[in-house]
């Protein structure tokens, strides 16, 4: 019986995933949860393991091509014996073949479909306008599979009696596999004027990716000497149907340039001069790109807003330092300022429940799980895995999970479940002395907290009510959160009961 391996997911907003490399190859006998293959996204590098024992018969998605969740990647025969293997992999080939026929005319009359769009729209426009702003707003609905090749053959005449600019992006090319495209994907085509035929696709069979994509146009952006010339040609081709004057010229080429800098990730949003003498180019990681693709997304996308508050760490200071000799005598660890941090958020979360929740576009999902990230700096990134249910755990317990998860971080041992499902991030900048960062929200969620050193400082305190200035160990918090879902009094509030708890930290609270 062949079992098919699938991207998985790998993450509650992650959509694709890149091979980084197999561990096996094909004709490999495996044993139920040994590690097939290592993938990586813009949150994690991690191992994944088989779900079945058996033998490799096919990898299906290579080294190195990034590709959506669910994605079928290799087959697994668990039979029994090599006839059965074998039979399993004509029966997969003999299956996949009228699955791919069917899937072709649907392919075909969605790229007809959305090319009908754009002539329409281009024929609409053309008095007016020039080709690469009739290309940009084509509509996002298209038409049914079933009636798309009719309209598309119906609706050729015009662009052709038009002008012969709208049949550039040639047809046939549609049923090559570089041109079946995700919809999303045909969508940021569109916004930035590519022509298809000129991306090298890395997605399965050769697909255009939306990666692809973006590195395409960063790379076109990345000769302005090449880039005015489309506008220009463009105008002049409208010139005659237009009055005999050089002021309309300039409105014509101007919207595209607004259009293409619109839409979003580009990773290299203005031009870039070409390296000089003594320069050292290095090439992005599969992690570093996911990184900047969804950092951009994040910052343009959600309205980031930031509260900072000082806390006296005076009575954690003192707990800590009267607790640690014993604690790492029975645990082999020491206690770290973040599980106290965690376990005062998760206390304080209950009070505030808005801010343990996600963002869903029409509504908001307060979520009744505290999972709590932890960003974890590693050698070629950032990563930030889950504790789950932390609100249920002890200051021993949080303190485990926080050195366990940030140890298999750095070694690339994360499990999949390891990194999915959290619903608030804490973020310790202080460990290399930072004391104010404005961290990034890890979108979905609709905030983050920053812990920043501790640091001894001057401070003014009443005694016997009179005041007076004492050495006092003070950290900076800082909390970035989405202005959609959070205002500035709610997470003052937050932050406020966060203060209370961690300066009135009780002398005697147990780690255990």
């Amino acid at each position: 019986m062949a079992t098919t391996i699938k991207m998985p997911q790998l993450g509650e907003s992650v959509t694709e995933g890149t091979i980084e490399r197999w561990l096996v190859k094909e004709g490999d006998t495996v044993e139920q949860y040994d590690p097939l293959f290592e993938v990586v996204t813009d949150k994690v590098n991690a191992e994944v393991p088989a779900e079945v024992a058996g033998t490799i018969t096919k990898i299906i998605v290579g080294d190195g091509q990034t590709v959506k969740v669910g994605t079928p990647l290799a087959e697994i025969d668990a039979g029994d014996g090599a006839g059965a293997a074998e039979g399993n992999g004509q029966t997969a080939q003999a299956a996949e073949q009228p699955a791919a026929a069917a899937e072709a005319p649907a392919e075909q009359a969605t790229a007809a479909a959305d090319q009908l769009a754009v002539a329409e729209q281009t024929a609409a426009q053309a008095p007016a306008e020039t080709a690469p702003q009739a290309a940009a707003p084509a509509p996002e609905a298209a038409p049914e599979p079933a009636e798309a090749p009719a309209r598309a053959a119906a609706a050729q005449p015009e662009p052709s009696a038009a002008s012969a600019e709208p049949q550039a992006p040639a047809e046939p090319a549609a049923t090559d596999a570089s041109m079946r495209m995700t919809p999303a994907v045909r969508r940021l085509v569109r916004e930035h004027d590519v022509d298809v035929s000129q991306i090298r696709g890395t997605g399965a069979a050769g697909r255009v990716t939306r990666d692809d994509v973006l590195a395409f146009v960063a790379s076109r952006e990345s000769q302005p000497a090449a880039a005015p010339a489309p506008a220009v040609t463009a105008g002049a081709a409208e010139a005659p149907a237009q009055p005999s004057t050089p002021a309309p010229a300039t409105p014509s080429a101007q919207p595209p340039v607004a259009q293409a800098a619109a839409p979003a990730p580009s990773f290299a949003p203005t031009p870039v001069p070409p390296p000089t003498a003594g320069d050292t180019e290095i090439p992005l990681s599969q992690m570093r790109k996911g990184i900047a693709a969804k950092m951009t997304r994040v910052k343009q996308t959600v309205p980031h807003a930031y509260t900072v508050v000082e806390v006296d760490m005076g009575n954690v200071v003192r707990w800590r330092e009267a607790n640690t000799a014993a604690y790492k005598a029975r645990e082999g660890i020491g206690i770290s300022y973040v599980a106290v941090v965690i376990k005062a958020v998760t206390e304080t979360l209950r009070q505030h429940p808005m801010v343990n929740s996600q963002f869903a576009e029409d509504r908001v999902i307060l979520k009744q799980a505290m999972n709590i990230g932890i960003a974890v700096a590693v050698d070629n990134g950032l990563l930030v895995p889950v504790i789950h249910n932390a609100d249920q755990l002890s200051i021993s317990g949080v303190n485990r999970q926080v050195q366990d998860l940030a140890a298999r971080a750095r070694s690339n041992k994360l499990r999949l479940e390891d990194i999915q499902g959290g619903t608030f991030t804490v973020n310790n900048t202080g460990w290399f002395g930072s004391v104010t960062s404005m961290p990034i929200i890890n979108a979905p969620e609709v905030a983050i907290l920053s812990m920043e050193a501790i640091v001894k400082r001057p401070v003014v305190i009443e005694v016997d009510g009179a005041d007076v200035i004492a050495i006092r160990p003070v950290m900076n918090m800082t909390c970035s959160f989405d202005h959609r879902v959070l205002d500035g009094a709610q997470v003052g509030y937050f932050l406020a009961d966060i203060r209370k708890r961690l300066e009135a930290w009780d002398f005697n609270t147990p780690v255990g």
